[in-house]
């Protein structure tokens, strides 16, 4: 017989857990602009959620230091200085190239299909000029290699990496179309499929440096002139999936 007393069974993912996550995924995926605030009102109401799970995420990311409280309590997605931008993009060549040559000989069949589904959704995108998509596919297909490198401590720290710096891709808005001439998705993909470790961490790592020469042509960042667009009062629109019950679809 337990000592423990009989526990009511918690609810699976609380509504703040969910609020956190999708409010992760917009920064990966660039949904938030350096400099933009986020009001917890606009969230709520995005996600048609009371402020209370919002509040807790909110709290949980400046703890993160993913975003900044200022003293007079409103949060903002952080700027960078032109050295921390610099800063984090060399840790980014330096894990997300361990992590492609891990993942070349350790991806499965189905997570390399999933990585060749989003390089199409990607070449299809800077056809398009289509920045929203463009920038979900680089997600989805960076994680995915992420995932198939089964380094969990990597795949962290990769994470803490792109929480500061992937607002800054949301300046590929400014010529989409102009990323078919530095994306390497293709190559990394032909060395994924290879079994080409060496080959996935050149075209991971040029894949990363081709983007960070393009933010910096269109980039503001702390010690520069900030751009009014840079600095947008309320969050990205977030899809609405309905009320009460499908609130959890939403998140």
């Amino acid at each position: 017989m337990s000592d423990y007393p009989t526990f009511e069974k918690l609810e699976r993912d609380p509504m703040h857990e969910r609020v956190y996550r999708a409010l992760r995924t917009a920064i990966f995926t660039a949904s938030f602009k350096p400099g933009q605030k986020l009001t917890v009102r606009a969230i709520s109401d995005a996600f048609e959620v009371s402020t209370m799970p919002v509040r807790a995420a909110l709290t949980r990311l400046v703890a993160e230091k993913v975003v900044v409280a200022q003293a007079n309590g409103t949060v903002i997605i952080p700027l960078l200085t032109r050295a921390m931008f610099e800063e984090l993009v060399g840790l980014r060549i330096l894990l997300e190239g361990v992590a492609a040559q891990r993942a070349a000989g350790l991806i499965t069949p189905a997570e390399l299909e999933e990585v060749e589904t989003q390089a199409q959704v990607i070449s299809a995108a800077t056809q398009n000029n289509d920045a929203k998509a463009y920038l979900e596919g680089n997600f989805r297909l960076k994680f995915a290699v992420f995932r198939a490198a089964r380094s969990p401590a990597l795949e962290d720290l990769i994470e803490r990496v792109w929480l500061q710096v992937s607002p800054f891709m949301s300046f590929y808005i400014e010529d989409v179309g102009g990323q078919a001439d530095t994306d390497r998705h293709h190559q990394l993909v032909d060395a994924l499929r290879r079994g080409d470790g060496e080959a996935a961490r050149v075209a991971m790592q040029s894949d990363i440096l081709g983007g960070a020469e393009f933010i910096r042509k269109f980039a503001s960042f702390e010690d520069s002139e900030i751009p009014a667009q840079a600095a947008v009062a309320d969050p990205a629109p977030v899809k609405r999936r309905g009320r009460s019950g499908a609130k959890t679809d939403a998140l």
